[in-house]
């Protein structure tokens, strides 16, 4: 099995990246988070799933073990294959997703494109006693969820909400600062 891959960032995708290791070049499906840190040619270490599915052998990379633990805890709910998994990633941070599951959070998890309420349920009735920590503040994902329907409410799009929380600095608090820093985000100031 391959647990991890270490080398030089060689292409970027819409929703993978190649890397360069030993001679060998590695497409990798990675969530939003990584794709949109990662620089063409500096090196990095991914932490990677193999997915095997009939004729089709998938590689999915995450930036740290707990990412990967995660993911492989996702994949195993019924009906959530490694695509909706890595699309859970790629739509919430992974601090933020804990929280909503451990406080039972519908609305958090309804607003990951793909994700009905039924979905939800069943990601906290399979997921809530299997996690154990929250590691960020306990606002910043309501904060968040506040964000995203602040921005509905003046007109924009769930996605182009989605996008600009992610680029929002960790450093920025509060759901009123946030939603300041979306709106300049996407105004493109």
């Amino acid at each position: 099995m391959i647990y991890y891959i270490e080398g030089q960032v060689k292409q970027k995708g819409d929703n993978y990246l190649v890397i360069d290791s030993g001679s060998l070049g590695y497409q990798i499906f990675v969530n939003d988070f990584l794709l949109n840190k990662a620089k063409l040619n500096e090196l990095i270490k991914i932490f990677t799933h193999f997915h095997v599915y009939e004729e089709t052998l998938q590689l999915y990379g995450f930036e740290t073990e707990e990412e990967l633990s995660f993911f492989k805890k996702l994949n195993n709910i019924p009906n959530i294959g490694p695509k909706s998994a890595n699309n859970i990633l790629s739509a919430i941070k992974l601090s933020d997703l804990k929280r909503a599951i451990i406080n039972e959070d519908m609305e958090a998890l309804n607003k990951v494109s793909g994700i009905g309420k039924k979905t939800a349920e069943r990601i906290i009735i399979e997921l809530k006693d299997k996690i154990n920590d929250v590691t960020s503040s306990t606002a910043t994902g309501k904060d968040d969820s506040d964000v995203i329907d602040g921005l509905i409410s003046l007109g924009y799009t769930l996605k182009d909400s989605r996008v600009a929380i992610k680029k929002i600095p960790e450093s920025v608090k509060g759901a009123n600062e946030r939603l300041k820093q979306a709106l300049k985000i996407l105004s493109g100031k």
